[in-house]
C-alpha cells in the first residue's frame, strides 16, 4: 500500500484584504480558513497519511496569535499520522525565539501538528512503510542562495521513502531574476537522492495536470486565489508514493472564491450583450470581479452599459470598474443635444458625414461644449 500525502502551501492565513469593503474583506478572510477546512477534510476522506504545508501558512510574522490558534485548530482535525507545517519565506523562523513558532507550537502542544523551523530529518514508521521528511525551512524571507543543499549529503537508508520539504523559487518555473527567493535548480533537487520534493513558493501548480510518472518536485499553488493575478481556482496535490517510489498524483481544486479580470474593448451593442454573457456565466457570488473597459459608444450604450455594471454589485462579490470608454457621436446624440435647424446640428451633421476625417465631429463637439461652458 502506498504512502498518502495531501501537499499544500502558500495559504497565506493572515492577509489584510483592506483594499476591500468591509463586507467583502470579511468573506476574503473567512475563504482562507475555509478553504484550509474543506482540504483537511477531504485529507481525511481520502484516508491520508500527511497533510503537508510547504511554506507560508501564515502571510507575515506579525499575524495575531487568534489566527495563529485558529488555522492550528483546523490543521488539528486531521486524522491521520501527522501534519507537518515548514516556515516559508513570509512565515520564515530565523531563531527558536520566534514570536510566530512559538505561538504556533503553544497552540499544536499535544496534538500531531508539527512545526518544521529548523533544518533536520524526521523518520516516520507506518503499516505501510518508512517514510524519512527532510526539513528545509527559510530562516529569512530573502536569500540568494536555496536551503537544501545539505540533503544531498545524508545518508538515504534503504527501505524507505526519503521525501524533501522545501519554500522558494524553482529555476524556469517563477521569475526571480534577482536571485531572491532561495532560487532552486531541478537538477540539484533531483541529484539530492531523494524520490521527489514537496514545494511551495510559486503560486502557480507544477507539474502540469496529466503528468505522469515521478516527479522530482510538487508544486500545489497557492489553496484558494487572494487576487487577480491568480488565474486558477486554488490548487493542492493528492499524492500516493509505494515503497518502491512508483508514485501516482492528481491535482485537486480547493478553492472557494475567484479573483478575474475582464479586459474588454467595447464598440457595439453586440460587445456589450457577449460581456453580459460572459458575466451571466461565472459564479457570481463568489466572484471578484475586476472590469477593464474601452472602447467607444454611443451615448445611448454607453448608458446602458454604466447602468448595467452599477447593477452588478448587488450580484458579485465584489465589483471594481476602470473604464476609458469615449461617446461616439451619430445623429441620434446630436438630435437629442441640438435641435433641428441650429447651427450646431448644422455643423456637426456635416462633420459626421465626413468618413475620411472621423474625429473632427467629436474635436468639434468638445469645443462646443467647451464654450456653452464659459
Amino acid at each position: 500500500m502506498p504512502i498518502r500525502i495531501y501537499h499544500t502551501a502558500d495559504n497565506h492565513i493572515g492577509i489584510s484584504f483592506n483594499q476591500y469593503p468591509d463586507a467583502v474583506r470579511d468573506r476574503l478572510l473567512k475563504e482562507r480558513f475555509d478553504a484550509l477546512e474543506r482540504m483537511v477534510a477531504d485529507a481525511n476522506k481520502r484516508d491520508a497519511h500527511f497533510f503537508v504545508v510547504a511554506g507560508d501558512l501564515f502571510d507575515k510574522l506579525s499575524v495575531t496569535a487568534k489566527d495563529v490558534k485558529r488555522a492550528v485548530d483546523v490543521l488539528e482535525h486531521f486524522a491521520g499520522e501527522a501534519v507537518l507545517v515548514l516556515a516559508g519565506n513570509h512565515d520564515f523562523c530565523e531563531s527558536p525565539d520566534s514570536k510566530l513558532w512559538k505561538t504556533f507550537r503553544k497552540a499544536a502542544e499535544g496534538s500531531t501538528v508539527l512545526a518544521f523551523t529548523a533544518q533536520g530529518t524526521k523518520d516516520f514508521t507506518l503499516e505501510e512503510g518508512a517514510v524519512r521528511f527532510y526539513a528545509c525551512p527559510c530562516p529569512s524571507k530573502y536569500s540568494a542562495e536555496p536551503v537544501t543543499g545539505w540533503v544531498a549529503d545524508e545518508p538515504k537508508d534503504a527501505g524507505m521513502l526519503h521525501i524533501g520539504l522545501a519554500h522558494g523559487n524553482v529555476e524556469g518555473l517563477g521569475l526571480d531574476a534577482d536571485q531572491r527567493y532561495f532560487n532552486m535548480r531541478e537538477s540539484d533537487l533531483r541529484a539530492s537522492g531523494l524520490h521527489t520534493w514537496l514545494l511551495g513558493h510559486i503560486h502557480v501548480p507544477s507539474p502540469a495536470p496529466g503528468t505522469t510518472g515521478r516527479p522530482t518536485y510538487f508544486m500545489p499553488g497557492i489553496h484558494t486565489p487572494d487576487s487577480v493575478k491568480c488565474t486558477h481556482p486554488g490548487h493542492a496535490w493528492w499524492i500516493e508514493l509505494g515503497a518502491d517510489g512508483a508514485c501516482e498524483h492528481k491535482q485537486l481544486t480547493t478553492g472557494g472564491v475567484r479573483f478575474l479580470r475582464l479586459k474588454r474593448d467595447l464598440r457595439h451593442a453586440n460587445d456589450i450583450d457577449a460581456l453580459k454573457r460572459e458575466c451571466e456565466q461565472l459564479d457570481a457570488p463568489n466572484t471578484v470581479l475586476d472590469l477593464q473597459l474601452s472602447g467607444c459608444l454611443p451615448e445611448a450604450d454607453l448608458a446602458a452599459l454604466n447602468t448595467w455594471v452599477e447593477g452588478l454589485a448587488s450580484t458579485f462579490l465584489h465589483v471594481d470598474r476602470d473604464q476609458d470608454i469615449d461617446h461616439l457621436l451619430d445623429a441620434a446624440t446630436i438630435a437629442r443635444r441640438f435641435p433641428e435647424g441650429t447651427l450646431p446640428h448644422a455643423l456637426l451633421t456635416e462633420l459626421l458625414a465626413d468618413a475620411e476625417h472621423p474625429g473632427d465631429a467629436h474635436s468639434a463637439l468638445q469645443l462646443i461644449e467647451d464654450l456653452t461652458k464659459r
